[in-house]
């Protein structure tokens, strides 16, 4: 048997094996590195619903409650524990696979697919291993963009339906599915655009608003660097919608024009509607839909102050750029000036990082910057490469993966942490492959195509920055916490740290109970003490000017003070004075200060 033919035959077993790999090294790295406020949050909400209170009516969920609910599954069948809410992640992560690798082998010829799924699987959970709603969000928006997909290629409005599902998914698990769901209308736009003038008055009006809903959330006292992030990308979709609509050589199509656009909607709106729907049936028997809606679209508006991180600098811009106007390039000569040009970015790359303990590390920052700055730089590149060429039949695909990627780098606002742009990363892996797929040159997904060498080394350095990043995630883990309900690694500090404020809690409370903040879902949870409060973080909550339980419960007997809450503003002055007088014992711990009575 030749080597190739032996190839062929195993091919149908690599993605299987692949799976397989992925998912039991998620396994293995699941339980590593937390954020204490984080796993806090997730555990309390958690024990709440299994305790029969229900989100954002009984406590502050800062989530839509989905994740919550999930949550609490897991500790009814696995144990109340940090560790058990992560197995619900892994098992997401592997039904997630599939759906990476479906639609990028629509993309993509086999080798280039299976390294992009490879590099998705990479670039997202491992970063950040916690059972955040988000990584949910993104599983379900993933499947969501399959079935759009299906629905682009063959048609079928059941499809679209569960397309629409999907988004509702995902606005359940955080609010951010709103933008995969706006992504797949402006799919759809795309794909029904038609030159006459009902469609173009549609797309103007259409997009104008939503440019001016996002515009409002995003704009009031942006730096440019947000602006592009976040405001930009929108635009160039939204310009490729309106300029197909003016370009349509078949104007009266009858599968395009307002009324299919309209059914199209329609079709994705009522399969969103379904699970949002069937979630809320507990919150009309409680009479509470107002309640949820509150919590879930209104309040999060005050993290917009309180939890804001803008991204890098303008600049940085420049990187993402570079690397799109290089791959751009290159997809315009011949096979031998295509392997020149990767061997030379191969090697200014080799030197960058050959210097960059010389530089102090500014080499590979100005990398993991030009990262960050993909999903920006791609979209608009793809906008403006599938809105200036006539309506192809892979077109429709193409444009749903950058619409979905474009429009889900939102879930960076307002808080474009590093570690926030792995929720991001797989959409922007798979865009990426429906605009180098695009190139003329590309005649297909079994056609090498626009898949050039370059494209090649800049993915070996995204996955390379990528492993880094989940590598010094994973050595964080140092240590168990040492108490019944961890069960997850931590440093070998923050071991120390919440075994001793555990064990001094314990140690005064006696019959009482406790009272801890600012944002310290935390110390209720590891301490197995109830927070009696509705209050998981004070300036969510609007009361973080408010009197503390601690001075207003006469049950409370030990009151745990964050020296540095992330997010809500410190105790004041006045506060902390009636606390030392209520409470006139202390001990600090860490970031904490332990108050009690005195004997």
């Amino acid at each position: 048997m030749t080597p190739g033919r032996a190839v062929s035959e195993l091919r149908p077993w690599i993605p299987a094996v692949f799976w397989s790999a992925a998912t039991v090294g998620m396994g293995a790295l699941v339980g590593r590195y937390w954020i204490p406020l984080d796993d806090g949050t997730l555990a309390q909400s958690a024990e709440r619903v299994l305790g029969g209170q229900l989100p954002h009516v009984d406590f502050g969920d800062p989530y839509s409650g989905l994740n919550a609910m999930l949550g609490a599954l897991a500790f009814r069948a696995l144990g109340v524990g940090l560790a058990s809410l992560r197995v619900p992640l892994v098992v997401g992560f592997a039904a997630w696979l599939p759906a990476v690798w479906l639609i990028a082998r629509r993309l993509a010829p086999f080798s280039v697919a299976l390294a992009a799924t490879t590099l998705a699987a990479l670039a997202s959970v491992p970063a950040y291993p916690a059972a955040m709603p988000t990584w949910f969000a993104l599983f379900a928006a993933t499947w969501g963009l399959l079935f759009l997909h299906v629905y682009l290629d063959r048609g079928g409005r059941r499809w679209l339906a569960a397309a629409g599902g999907a988004a509702g998914v995902a606005v359940l698990f955080k609010v951010v599915g709103l933008y995969f769901l706006a992504a797949c209308l402006l799919s759809v736009a795309w794909h029904r655009a038609s030159a006459t003038r009902g469609f173009r008055t549609l797309a103007l009006g259409g997009c104008g608003a939503f440019l001016a809903l996002l515009g409002g959330l995003v704009l009031p006292g942006a730096r440019s660097a947000s602006v592009a992030h976040f405001f930009v990308p929108a635009v160039a979709l939204c310009a490729a919608v309106v300029a197909r609509a003016w370009s349509d050589p078949e104007p009266h199509r009858a599968d395009s024009g307002v009324r299919p656009a309209l059914v199209d909607g329609v079709s994705l709106l009522a399969g969103f509607l379904v699970p949002v729907a069937l979630f809320l049936i507990p919150y009309v028997f409680r009479g509470a839909v107002a309640a949820w809606i509150d919590g879930v679209f209104l309040r999060p508006s005050r993290r917009l102050d309180a939890a804001a991180s803008a991204p890098a600098a303008a600049w940085t811009l420049l990187t993402g750029v570079t690397w799109v106007a290089v791959v751009a390039l290159t997809q315009r000569v011949g096979g031998t000036s295509r392997r020149r040009a990767a061997l030379a970015l191969a090697a200014v790359l080799a030197l960058g990082f050959a210097l960059d303990d010389a530089l102090d590390g500014a080499a590979v920052a100005a990398l993991w910057y030009s990262l960050r700055t993909l999903t920006p730089a791609v979209t608009v590149w793809g906008a403006w490469r599938l809105g200036r060429r006539r309506r192809g039949a892979a077109d429709g695909p193409a444009f749903a993966a950058l619409a979905a990627a474009g429009l889900w780098s939102l879930v960076q606002f307002p808080y474009a942490a590093p570690a926030y742009f792995f929720y991001v990363a797989p959409l922007t892996v798979l865009a990426t492959l429906a605009v180098v797929g695009s190139s003329p040159r590309s005649r297909g997904p079994d056609e090498g195509g626009g898949f050039t060498p370059v494209v090649g080394v800049l993915a070996v350095l995204f996955a390379y920055l990528a492993a880094g990043y989940a590598f010094g995630v994973a050595t964080a883990g140092e240590r168990p916490l040492p108490m019944d309900r961890g069960g997850i690694l931590v440093s070998s500090r923050e071991a120390e740290v919440y075994a001793d404020l555990v064990e001094t809690i314990a140690a005064h409370v006696g019959g009482g109970s406790l009272w801890a903040g600012p944002d310290a879902p935390e110390v209720y949870f590891l301490s197995g003490l109830p927070n009696r409060t509705p209050i998981l973080y004070e300036f969510l909550s609007g009361e973080e000017d408010s009197e503390p339980a601690a001075l207003r419960d006469p049950d409370v007997t030990v009151a745990v003070v964050n020296e540095r809450p992330l997010f809500s503003p410190p105790l004041d002055a006045d506060t902390r004075r009636r606390l030392r007088a209520r409470f006139p014992e202390s001990r600090a711990v860490g970031s904490w200060v332990v108050r009690w009575g005195s004997p």
